[in-house]
C-alpha cells in the first residue's frame, strides 16, 4: 500500500514548530501482551475535550506502517489524538498469515488436498473489539476524550474490523470509514444504535472482491464476507437513510484510469449518514492526492466531520485571493478576498462544528472572534461553489 498522503486545502503550516508526543503503549488484555501506537498533538489541551481516531491496519500490516496514512496530520491541525493498534498474528493450520483482526472474515468450506478442512476464521478466538475498547477506556481515563467523536477507519481487514466495532459498540462509536472491507462472514452484525457510516471500495479490488467479497485464500478463492454495495445497503437500511443518493461525480483529472463516485444517504435516524465512494477501476489500495483525483484521508475526515456537502478539491485561484489578517488573532480578523460577490464564510472548529457562517457582501470585512476559545479553527469561502480554505489561530 502506497504511505505517502496530502491532506488537500488544509497544510499544516504550525505543525513542524511544536512538539508532538508519540508513544507506543503495551499491556496485558485477555492474557496477552498487546500494543498500540498512541499520537497526542502539541494542540492537545486537557480543558478542550479531544475527538480519537482509531486506525486498523490490513492484514499482515503493522502500526507502524499504518501510522503513516495521514491522521496525524490532522491531529496537529485540529487536536485529535489518533489510536494506531496493533493486530495479532494468525496462524491457520501450522501457517502463518500474518497480523489479522478478528473481524468475522473467514472461508466457508475450505477444500485443500480433496480434504474438507472446515471453516476457518482467522483469530476467531482473539478479543479484539473488548481490546479496542479496552483502549478507548484507558483513552477516557487519562485524557480528557470528547464522547460524541469517536472515529475509526481501516483498510482491508481492518476495515472488515471497523464494520464490526461499529456494529458491537455503537453506542460508543460516533462514526466509521472502511476502505475495501466489509463484513466478515462469520458476523452477524445487530447494531443497538445508528453510526455514521462511510464505506470506500474499487470496484477491480482483486483482493476483496467488490461484488461478494471474494479472497484468493491459496488454496481457493472464497467469499470472506459481504459484498461492497450489499454493505452500504445494510447501514443505509440500519440507519433508516433516504434511499435515493445524492451523487457526486469527483473531477477526473488525473490520468490514473480511475473515477471516483460519491453517494451520501442523508436523513438518517438521530440526523445519521451512511455514504459510499465507489472507485471505478480502482484495486486494493488507498488512493491519495496528488497521484488521484481525491484524497481517502481527506474524504474520511470530511465524513466525520460532517463537511463533506463541500467539494473535494478547491480551485488555487479561489484560494490565492483569500487572506486574514492578524494571524494569530485574539478578538478580530479582516477577511478579504477579490470578489466577494456571491460568497459566504463559515468558521469550523476543530471537532468539524461550524461556529460562524455569514454572507459576504464587501471585499474585506472584519469579523468579531472575541468569543471564540483558544485552538486552531479552519475559515472557509464558498464562492459560487469554488471553496477556498485557511487556517486561524485563536490566541488568548
Amino acid at each position: 500500500m502506497k504511505k505517502l498522503f496530502t491532506l488537500i486545502a488544509i497544510i499544516c503550516i504550525y505543525a513542524s514548530t511544536f512538539a508532538q508526543v508519540q508513544t507506543t503503549r503495551t499491556f496485558t488484555w485477555d492474557g496477552t501482551e498487546r500494543q498500540y501506537i498512541e499520537y497526542v498533538p502539541a494542540l492537545y489541551n486537557p480543558e478542550n475535550p479531544a475527538p480519537v481516531v482509531f486506525c486498523l491496519h490490513g492484514l499482515g500490516d503493522n502500526m507502524n506502517a499504518f501510522s503513516g496514512i495521514g491522521f496525524n496530520y490532522v491531529a496537529d491541525l485540529f487536536g485529535w489524538i489518533v489510536i494506531t493498534p496493533q493486530a495479532l498474528d494468525a496462524v491457520v493450520l501450522g501457517q502463518n498469515f500474518g497480523a489479522a483482526w478478528n473481524s468475522g472474515a473467514g472461508a466457508e468450506n475450505v477444500v485443500y488436498n480433496n480434504i474438507n478442512l472446515g471453516n476457518i476464521i482467522l483469530n476467531e478466538d482473539v478479543d479484539d473489539s473488548g481490546f479496542l475498547m479496552a483502549v478507548l477506556d484507558s483513552l477516557e481515563n487519562n485524557f480528557n476524550i470528547n464522547t460524541d467523536s469517536v472515529f475509526f477507519t481501516g483498510f482491508s481487514l481492518g476495515g472488515f474490523m471497523c464494520n464490526r466495532i461499529a456494529a458491537e459498540h455503537s453506542d460508543r462509536i460516533t462514526a466509521v470509514a472502511s476502505v475495501s472491507g466489509t463484513f466478515g462472514k462469520f458476523f452477524t452484525p445487530n447494531p443497538s444504535a445508528p453510526v455514521n457510516t462511510l464505506h470506500i471500495h474499487g470496484t477491480d479490488d482483486q483482493t476483496i472482491g467488490y461484488e461478494n467479497a471474494e479472497l484468493d485464500t491459496g488454496v481457493g478463492i472464497y467469499s470472506v464476507g459481504m459484498g461492497a454495495e450489499a454493505c452500504v445497503e445494510f447501514w443505509r437500511n440500519y440507519n433508516v437513510c433516504d434511499v435515493e443518493p445524492i451523487l457526486t461525480n469527483f473531477p477526473d483529472t488525473k490520468e490514473d484510469g480511475k473515477t471516483f463516485e460519491r453517494y451520501l444517504y442523508e436523513n438518517g435516524t438521530n440526523g445519521v449518514k451512511t455514504a459510499f465512494i465507489k472507485v471505478i477501476g480502482g484495486d486494493h489500495e488507498w488512493y491519495y492526492d496528488p497521484q488521484n483525483d481525491i484524497d481517502y484521508t481527506t474524504e474520511i475526515y470530511k465524513f466525520f466531520t460532517n463537511t463533506m456537502d463541500f467539494p473535494s478539491s478547491v480551485d488555487n485561484s479561489v484560494a490565492s485571493e483569500l487572506s486574514l489578517f492578524p494571524n494569530p488573532a485574539n478578538s478580530t480578523i479582516a477577511v478579504r478576498i477579490e470578489n466577494a460577490k456571491n460568497s459566504s464564510l463559515s468558521i469550523t472548529d476543530i471537532s468539524g462544528k461550524k461556529v460562524l457562517n455569514l454572507d459576504l457582501s464587501e471585499n474585506e470585512t472584519n469579523i468579531d472572534i472575541s468569543d471564540l476559545s483558544q485552538g486552531l479553527y479552519i475559515v472557509r469561502i464558498n464562492q459560487n461553489g469554488n471553496i477556498s480554505e485557511q487556517k486561524l489561530v485563536v490566541t488568548r
